[in-house]
């Protein structure tokens, strides 16, 4: 295989913290004959005027591994010519959650009844809640940004600690508890399943649990419906649990967590993913 370059592009708060997952990226891509550079996103400024080069301050590499929650650079590299890993339409999709809703409803995935609306409308609306409700910032991500709301309390009172932009979600699924599928190149990997018994996020970063699990045929299907309709190098789709066990439609994750699924099966997801790249970038 020839030689290939490529950027592994983390923001600097993220670098340390993933420290694990990009050495086993970086192991996985000097045995595929690729260098693998961090890259702190931060450091990164880009040439978006035709004259200039993409990347003013040094050589463009031939693909870019884009972890920083940033889709507008996938979108520049890409009309550049380069590579990115997610591509740019699914990095846009995954990094903001109404669009997702938005997108994965359209293929008739089963997700909770989900609205998309500015602080400002929710606060002054008429709308009026006797139960429980969920409000995300669209952009948040690992579990940020998530509030569950007590109807018996004044919205306008908690108006100031809310984001701008809202999804507005009805309480729903089992308490605690979710599903993360791994997909790359649109093959599922793997799938872990990720309890709390104290917070009604499951996510480890909230303290969670999690467990390997083996999909059934129908969960199977789900994912296949959307594996058919997209792209996608390397993501994690996130469901909620029903009550009766069928699967709701929660999250995409363009930067997905691995640690759960490293934990808890012998998955070198690292590996697959770069063996993927080798290929891709071989076509």
């Amino acid at each position: 295989m020839t030689s290939l370059s490529g950027w592994l592009v983390y923001r600097k708060t993220d670098i340390i913290r993933n420290q694990s997952f990009i050495d086993m990226l970086k192991k996985s891509a000097i045995s595929k004959n690729i260098t693998l550079e961090v890259v702190p996103y931060e450091h990164i400024y880009f040439g978006v005027s035709s004259h200039e080069p993409a990347f003013p301050f040094r050589d463009a590499p031939d693909f870019i591994i884009n972890r920083s929650v940033s889709p507008w650079l996938n979108e520049v590299a890409e009309l550049r010519g380069i590579r990115c890993f997610n591509r740019a339409y699914v990095s846009r999709v995954a990094n903001d959650k109404r669009l997702a809703h938005a997108v994965l409803s359209n293929m008739d995935i089963p997700m909770l009844q989900s609205t998309a609306v500015h602080r400002n409308q929710f606060v002054s609306s008429s709308m009026v809640f006797h139960s429980p409700f969920i409000l995300k910032d669209p952009l948040g991500r690992g579990g940020t940004g998530i509030e569950l709301i007590d109807p018996s309390k004044d919205i306008k009172n908690i108006a100031a600690t809310l984001p701008e932009e809202l999804l507005h979600q009805p309480v729903g699924g089992q308490k605690g508890k979710d599903l993360r599928i791994y997909i790359i190149g649109n093959k599922i990997v793997g799938a872990v399943l990720r309890e709390s018994a104290t917070d009604f996020r499951a996510n480890l970063s909230a303290g969670g649990n999690s467990s390997f699990y083996e999909l059934g045929e129908k969960e199977v299907t789900t994912i296949k419906k959307i594996t058919n309709a997209m792209q996608m190098d390397f993501v994690g789709l996130d469901f909620l649990i029903a009550e009766d066990g069928s699967l709701l439609f929660n999250e995409m994750e363009d930067a997905v967590g691995c640690r759960s699924l490293y934990m808890n099966s012998s998955i070198n997801i690292a590996e697959l993913f770069i063996d993927y790249i080798g290929k891709e970038m071989s076509l």
